[in-house]
């Protein structure tokens, strides 16, 4: 195991509205240990404005819970997967993504930045060799 990948994370996903039983959105909780974390804060200056933006970078290694979307949403119990629109908390989190007041996903998200983030890229890297992982991005 790469001596990298020491961090738990807590992996929010998201089963979409249209593909559910019930027609609403559903969120599910997986902790996830022995993961890669890195955060990046990124400063600039756009001629008199300043930014400041983090970039997260999560490695999952492989695991057999891990399902494509598409299976996933059929069968969530006992699995994850890693999807856009996502969210990854560092740590174990204890709450839940209910969607009601005080509970919904971006007052959770917002409630641990700068140690959480939105998914916005994923890639599978389990075709390779040799350190097989899911990436997330955001």
């Amino acid at each position: 195991m790469n001596q990298n990948y020491v961090h738990t994370i807590t992996l929010y996903n998201r089963i979409q509205a249209a593909d559910s039983k019930d027609k609403k959105e559903h969120w599910k909780k997986t902790v996830l240990h022995n993961c890669f974390w890195k955060s990046v804060i990124n400063t600039g200056f756009s001629g008199t404005q300043a930014s400041v933006q983090n970039s997260y970078v999560v490695r999952i290694p492989e695991d057999d819970r891990y399902l494509p979307y598409a299976e996933y949403k059929a069968d969530p119990e006992g699995h994850f997967t890693a999807s856009q629109g996502d969210i990854v908390i560092y740590g174990e989190c204890p709450e839940e993504i209910t969607g009601e007041s005080g509970q919904t996903f971006s007052q959770v998200l917002n409630r641990y930045k700068p140690e959480a983030f939105k998914v916005t890229a994923f890639s599978d890297n389990t075709k390779f060799p040799i350190a097989k992982h899911y990436r997330l991005g955001g």
